[in-house]
């Protein structure tokens, strides 16, 4: 850094050219044998996303974020205090469509569906969040109406795009949420499920897989 006159864009492009940051997630098992913790760094450690990247992420695979830049900010609540407390909004706007960075935080509230992600209480400083992995979590983005909704909004509009033509769905499906398409393994195992249950339930499911929600 001294080296470098002090210039942190040098020292920010030296860490970002070197091996270990540029690990991939592969797992080896030379590599695990080794260093199952990966305390040398041979890999790159999947990590969850934010709960605002979360967010952010289901709405723009079901087409529903709204790009709309600066200006007032919007509620998860529709009340804020007084005698009716937080009730959480149900129906949403394009207006609660945003980028969750334009939300109003409540201190001691947490965040409808999203707060269970370790989002930090605006009533204090946080200068490291902490990252937990509960049932809650996993109950949330499952059960919750709002991952419900987004998830039959994705199915609708990859049908809008496939119609009639499940397997093109599925690949639809896979591409928009994980960046691939379909093996053909997920394929035999999805394409009856679409049959029985519907694409909404195969949307949830990938709304809920760890590749879409791990950085890998």
């Amino acid at each position: 850094f001294i080296r470098s006159g002090w210039s942190v864009k040098s020292l920010q492009r030296r860490i970002l050219l070197s091996a270990a940051w540029q690990q991939s997630a592969v797992r080896q098992e030379s590599g695990q044998q080794t260093d199952r913790d990966n305390r040398l760094l041979w890999r790159f450690s999947a990590r969850r996303m934010e709960a605002e990247a979360i967010r952010d992420c289901v709405l723009q695979v079901s087409g529903e974020l709204n790009p709309a830049a600066g200006g007032p900010g919007f509620s998860f609540f529709g009340t804020r205090g007084g005698l009716n407390g937080f009730p959480p909004l149900e129906n949403f706007t394009p207006a609660e469509m945003r980028r969750m960075v334009y939300s109003h935080r409540v201190r001691m509230e947490a965040v409808p569906v999203f707060g269970a992600f370790d989002c930090p209480d605006a009533g204090q400083s946080m200068p490291r969040r902490s990252r937990s992995t509960t049932a809650i979590q996993a109950l949330n983005l499952f059960n919750s109406p709002f991952l419900v909704e987004r998830a039959a909004k994705f199915a609708a509009r990859v049908e809008a795009v496939r119609p009639n033509d499940p397997p093109g769905q599925l690949d639809l499906s896979f591409e928009l949420a994980l960046g691939r398409r379909a093996t053909s393994e997920e394929h035999a195992v999805m394409d009856e499920a679409i049959k029985k249950h519907g694409l909404a339930t195969i949307s949830r499911v990938l709304l809920n897989s760890n590749e879409f929600l791990l950085i890998p």
